[in-house]
């Protein structure tokens, strides 16, 4: 995408104060640092789609992601009484799939494409 910083700015203030019973965002920090969400998508009764992003790669693979992935699904399950989740990573995101398997989830089918790192990699659906 080109967009212009006006543009950047207009998208992530809208995505900021979005308004939406099926998807919620929470901000991750570090020392008092925003390094990434965690967020919870197609909410649906007691059924949420968990998502992670941490922008910063010299902290990937520190448990940042893992830590703030179970504080996501004991908020999830504790507030919104979310007792099935669902994620989905893509086959090369090694990192992904290890932080996975190690909240528990499994693998449950493996749907689509998707360019990871400049790659088509074969996207992986799991539930937990």
């Amino acid at each position: 995408m080109n967009r212009d910083e006006q543009d950047l700015y207009r998208w992530w203030v809208h995505c900021v104060h979005n308004d939406s019973k099926d998807f919620l965002r929470l901000g991750i920090e570090l020392e008092q640092s925003l390094i990434g969400y965690a967020d919870l998508a197609f909410i649906d009764g007691n059924t949420a789609e968990l998502g992670i992003a941490i922008g910063d790669r010299s902290i990937w693979g520190k448990g940042n992601g893992f830590n703030a992935c179970v504080k996501m699904i004991d908020y999830a399950s504790s507030y919104l009484g979310i007792t099935t989740f669902t994620a989905e990573t893509t086959e090369s995101n090694i990192r992904a799939k290890k932080m996975l398997a190690k909240l528990g989830f499994k693998e449950v089918s493996r749907i689509g494409k998707e360019e990871y790192l400049g790659t088509d990699s074969q996207l992986i659906q799991y539930r937990l």
